[in-house]
């Protein structure tokens, strides 16, 4: 695994020793609880870092460290908003989730990393009534679906950022907020970034 943290260093050499540390503590802690529940692919781990640290982490482009509110829509086991809620202590996170299992491990992994920024819910997004600054989630639904889902916790110059590959233009073609896709092959080398993509919208 410790591979990987030449490219943490190559890509976001502002991380400091600090949230390094504490992001090494996700492997085992990870490996620990997803033999437990399926967090993330058992036949995927070997590429933890990779395919579901550092790939959250490329949300970092696009987020300030100043006290944003910032909700992780379908957190699953935890991504992006785990690795985010490390490099972003200003900001608080809160952690949307349907399947009560996940939540449960989840605010486990939140305790035994000591991350005072993130909160959980177990239920819908269309739930949650406070307003947010950034709505973050990786590839759990339609972009319409997931816009229409967030109207209630969204406001006026909220950002949704959106981790999503394959076509993502068809979905956007009936989207008339101010949108813009940023190819993460155009940031990274590594081959797993192909065709993979952020879509920054923004709520207006």
């Amino acid at each position: 695994m410790y591979k990987y943290f030449d490219i943490l260093d190559k890509y976001f050499y502002e991380l400091g020793l600090k949230k390094k540390e504490k992001l090494s503590q996700l492997h085992d802690i990870y490996e620990y609880y997803n033999s437990k529940i399926n967090l993330i692919s058992r036949k995927d781990f070997e590429n933890f870092y990779l395919h579901h640290v550092i790939h959250s982490l490329t949300l970092c482009k696009f987020i300030e460290n100043k006290k944003l509110n910032i909700l992780d829509l379908g957190t699953g086991g935890g991504f992006p908003g785990i690795p985010l809620s490390i490099f972003f202590e200003k900001n608080s996170f809160l952690l949307v989730d349907s399947i009560s299992k996940k939540i449960k491990v989840l605010n486990q992994i939140t305790k035994k990393l000591n991350l005072n920024n993130v909160q959980t819910l177990n239920g819908r997004v269309e739930e949650v009534n406070d307003k947010h600054d950034i709505i973050v989630c990786r590839a759990v639904a339609s972009i319409p679906n997931i816009i229409n889902w967030t109207k209630k916790c969204t406001k006026k110059g909220s950002v949704i950022l959106l981790l999503k590959g394959g076509d993502v233009e068809k979905e956007l073609k009936n989207i008339h907020m101010k949108n813009k896709i940023f190819k993460l092959e155009n940031i990274y080398s590594e081959d797993f970034f192909i065709d993979k993509k952020i879509i920054k919208i923004e709520v207006d």
